[in-house]
């Protein structure tokens, strides 16, 4: 594929990740400003808030660790149960015999540093299920932690007190968490933001609002703050481990357009005039067979880029394979033709440039199209479908690279 038009669909496919990936970081963005704007409103709130907060809090991690574990969204569980421990941990008094000041800074400094550090690590891993070999050492990564904090914090011993008492001394009169936590969350920050302007995911981006969540948390160190700065981050998680489970059923991951899914529902929403098109690459096995399955995944996410761009208010889905369905709500016919013989043209007018081991050579790519009206007599969506793929074969016997209807 030619530098410049490899760099055009790579372009599309980020654009269109990034169109959609800013309807999924709304939702964290908007609960950390709700967040905020509950603590900035505190002394309205009712005595008896803190618990009901913590009550929520709970409720809310117990669901996202429960749709987390049903959906195989590991980092999201992982970091969910570290937020649950944390919260725990930080409600518990001092067992009887520890100094109650000591055990309470030795305790936040090891949740304010532990939890951006998770936050972080996690967000560098990939799902790999809970119960793979993977998912197990991962759970052993964060039991190991929560052992060795407990050891250090019941040994009492004098050079730890001093070096939580030293890290957490040097920002004091700014903020009450340690440094250590704060280059932490100012690494995740860099880290998880490089990560999204890269590749948009819901899950990535409730990571990167969750660390300002726990900042806050930390931070304020009242009553209220840390369940509804806790609550805010675990409604984070949860919603993005939806969102992510969502797009997975129903966008395609090679070509970025809407999967079979998306289709049926487009298709129960139609009203009584529309245009439905199947697009089918010519010649897409021999394709393979000859240059291999890269080149022949090139050739299908160029199709989808330029089918994406069809005009006339068509919307592009990967339907299976080579297959390609454009779906026009309120176009009749005649006026979606034209748009599809565009289209047409544009790909037929691309070649790929496949690099050998002795020379580049320049393959073309073309697609028969073929195309049904529907809505009215014309009847309904699905045998709408089955005559534009009848037409679609149409195509092919004549010849290939045409429209047919």
């Amino acid at each position: 594929m030619p530098g410049k038009l490899k760099r055009r669909v790579a372009d599309l496919k980020r654009n269109r990740v990034r169109e959609l990936a800013g309807r999924f970081l709304t939702v964290p963005f908007a609960l950390l400003a709700a967040a905020l704007l509950v603590f900035w409103q505190r002394e309205a709130l009712p005595p008896a808030a803190p618990g009901m907060l913590t009550m929520a809090s709970f409720i809310l991690a117990a669901v996202g660790l429960a749709l987390s574990a049903g959906f195989n969204r590991s980092r999201v569980f992982a970091v969910l149960l570290v937020l649950v421990l944390a919260e725990t941990v930080l409600a518990l008094p001092a067992p009887v015999g520890f100094d109650a000041r000591l055990y309470g800074a030795a305790v936040f400094y090891f949740a304010a540093v532990l939890l951006p550090l998770n936050i972080l690590a996690f967000s560098l891993f990939r799902d790999k299920g809970l119960f793979t070999p993977a998912g197990r050492t991962r759970l052993a990564l964060v039991a190991g932690q929560v052992l060795l904090a407990a050891v250090m914090v019941a040994s009492q011993d004098a050079d730890v007190a001093a070096f939580v008492a030293r890290d957490s001394l040097v920002l004091r009169g700014t903020t009450p968490l340690p440094r250590t936590a704060v280059l932490l969350l100012a690494a995740g920050a860099a880290v998880l933001a490089l990560r999204l302007f890269r590749r948009p995911v819901p899950v990535d981006g409730a990571f990167f609002y969750t660390l300002p969540a726990v900042a806050a948390a930390f931070h304020f160190r009242e009553p209220a703050a840390l369940p509804l700065f806790f609550a805010a981050a675990a409604a984070m998680l949860t919603v993005a481990a939806i969102q992510e489970s969502y797009s997975i059923a129903y966008r395609d991951e090679l070509t970025g357009l809407p999967s079979r899914r998306a289709l049926q529902e487009e298709l129960a929403r139609l009203g009584d005039r529309y245009t439905i098109a199947m697009v089918d690459i010519d010649h897409f096995k021999l394709l393979n067979d000859k240059y291999g399955h890269d080149v022949g995944d090139d050739a299908l996410r160029l199709v989808a880029a330029l089918v994406t761009e069809v005009p006339g208010g068509g919307r592009s889905f990967r339907y299976g394979g080579e297959e390609f369905v454009v779906v026009f709500p309120g176009l009749g016919l005649e006026e979606a033709r034209p748009c599809l013989e565009e289209v047409r043209q544009r790909i037929a007018a691309r070649a790929f440039v496949v690099r050998g081991t002795k020379a580049a050579k320049r393959v073309s790519v073309a697609v028969s199209i073929g195309a049904a009206e529907g809505g009215g007599r014309q009847g309904m969506p699905e045998q709408t479908l089955k005559r534009a793929d009848e037409a679609l074969y149409r195509a092919k016997e004549q010849g290939r690279n045409r429209v047919c209807t």
